[in-house]
């Protein structure tokens, strides 16, 4: 019997692409409780997955993209899909622009400095 390698050797690229993106669907219909969501669509070209649709939340979105780079011979995932509820607001901080060296500290967020010694 040959191997899943061998398998995808035999084949035309096309039909490559329509074999991993059955299966990619497979692994995202496990995660979603067995049936693949009705607004989420996949595409394989050179064995490249990317993603589109709307979920929920990002949470599902992170998982189902895990679950489309899971089969064999997934070269990479493109997550394009968007989300119903907007992702939590990042926490206040220091601005992006004003890290690292070249940080000016007149421009730091109030508040303690904890220093190394």
């Amino acid at each position: 019997m040959p191997t899943e390698s061998e398998a995808l050797d035999r084949t035309s690229p096309e039909e490559d692409d329509e074999m991993l993106r059955e299966r990619v669907g497979t692994c995202i219909a496990e995660i979603c409780g067995g049936d693949m969501p009705d607004s989420v669509t996949v595409h394989v070209v050179d064995r490249r997955v990317t993603l589109s649709g709307q979920v929920e939340d990002i949470d599902l979105s992170q998982r189902i993209e895990k679950a489309a780079s899971t089969p064999p011979g997934i070269l990479g995932v493109s997550n394009q899909l968007t989300t119903r509820v907007p992702p939590p607001a990042e926490p206040p901080g220091q601005p992006v622009e004003a890290t690292g060296m070249r940080a000016d500290p007149s421009q730091k967020p109030a508040g303690q400095v904890n220093h190394k010694v």
